[in-house]
């Protein structure tokens, strides 16, 4: 085998791996978002707000929303855990999708750019997640199983 054979093989195995990988992905997805839908088909909204959407508003609105929103999750806990865990896995494999799914050829900027806006993207999957852990540690939380 050539050296220039060898190296259209490998590209060619790359693109392969890249396709299931992207597959497999999407399939995560699919799978995470049938959970969801099934989880939360007979459940209201869970509540939240960004601190960005909240600092628009007076400080007293901005307090009763917060309130509403911890007792919410103190009274379900488990299906506000389980929006936060699946909203956080949802993105983080949007991420992996865009990872997977990237064009092999970016100028610098393009590619900066790309990995700002996924780290963001990762930061907030994070934060989502984080945000279950303080459910599931709130002591004051009423402890319940899913309906």
């Amino acid at each position: 085998m050539t050296k220039e054979s060898s190296c259209t093989v490998e590209t060619k195995n790359s693109m392969t791996e890249a396709s299931i990988s992207r597959n497999l992905i999407e399939n995560a997805v699919d799978a995470v978002q049938q959970a969801a839908d099934s989880i939360f088909s007979n459940q209201p909204a869970v509540p939240f707000h960004s601190n960005t959407d909240l600092l628009s508003l007076d400080e007293k609105e901005r307090e009763e929303i917060q309130r509403d929103e911890e007792e919410n999750y103190r009274v379900r806990p488990t299906i506000s855990a389980l929006s936060f865990c699946l909203t956080s896995v949802l993105s983080l494999l949007a991420i992996a999708h865009s990872l997977v799914d990237q064009p092999e050829v970016l100028s610098p900027v393009e590619r900066d750019q790309l990995w700002k806006k996924l780290a963001a993207e990762t930061k907030m999957a994070g934060r989502a997640a984080y945000r279950a852990a303080l459910i599931l540690s709130d002591p004051g939380a009423e402890r319940s199983s899913l309906q």
